[in-house]
């Protein structure tokens, strides 16, 4: 039972630049699409999800990818008109709660603590994906559980156009297999301090002594480990 911990959702757009081209140009729907930086660009900067099925990702140069997908559709970045959609999908967000978070262009937190119980988690995830394909057309997953680290690893795990709700008595086992490359938060440099202590899960991390981390990342080093646990302090 959900009780009484809070209700995050996390709404994370699917190849969200891709998507957009693919929207706004029907030519290009269900083919594989690549974004790259500017007119030209020589690097991708995403990939719609046809072009993924190639092997085709973020970072990838072009060249390289036009050798793993001769027939790969090319697109130059359009900043503003990414910008102009991203807005039109929070306006649709601050509709469902004011409780938001703007993460990045094409995602976001939602604090839906105050009002879960009267729709299911599911549902509001439900009515989240609704909302954004009616006034967008564009496809979306959402993550729901008691955080935002956890909500956002929900959010990832069925991609593309998934739900995913961990609820509060599943979170630890959830999370504790997790490589810490799963987590939002620790990048390759706190993987490899953590690594001289063994620790390269949530759970080898959950075990350790908090001022191990805390002596070489501050407040920082706290979060993490409360985040290996399944804990995310940081609210909306």
């Amino acid at each position: 039972m959900w009780g009484d911990s809070p209700c995050i959702a996390c709404v994370d757009m699917n190849a969200f630049f891709a998507a957009v081209e693919q929207y706004d140009d029907k030519s290009l729907r269900q083919r594989p699409v690549a974004v790259i930086n500017g007119q030209r660009g020589s690097c991708i900067i995403t990939a719609s999800y046809e072009a993924r099925a190639y092997g085709i990702h973020t970072g990838m140069r072009l060249y390289e990818a036009l050798q793993k997908c001769p027939h790969l559709l090319v697109r130059p970045s359009r900043a503003q008109r990414y910008a102009q959609v991203s807005q039109q999908i929070m306006n649709i967000l601050y509709e469902l709660t004011p409780d938001i978070e703007v993460f990045s262009v094409d995602e976001a937190f939602l604090d839906f603590t105050a009002m879960y119980r009267r729709p299911s988690a599911y549902n509001i995830a439900q009515s989240i994906q609704q909302k954004i394909t009616e006034c967008v057309g564009l496809p979306a997953s959402v993550g729901i559980a008691t955080n935002k680290t956890v909500a956002k690893y929900a959010a990832k795990y069925r991609k593309p156009q998934g739900i995913t709700v961990i609820s509060p008595e599943r979170t630890q086992a959830v999370i504790a297999p997790l490589a810490l490359s799963e987590i939002c938060g620790i990048g390759p440099g706190i993987q490899r301090f953590l690594a001289r202590y063994g620790a390269t899960r949530c759970a080898d991390v959950a075990r350790l002594p908090v001022n191990i981390l805390s002596k070489r990342f501050g407040a920082q080093g706290r979060q993490i480990w409360l985040m290996c646990q399944g804990k995310d302090p940081q609210k909306i």
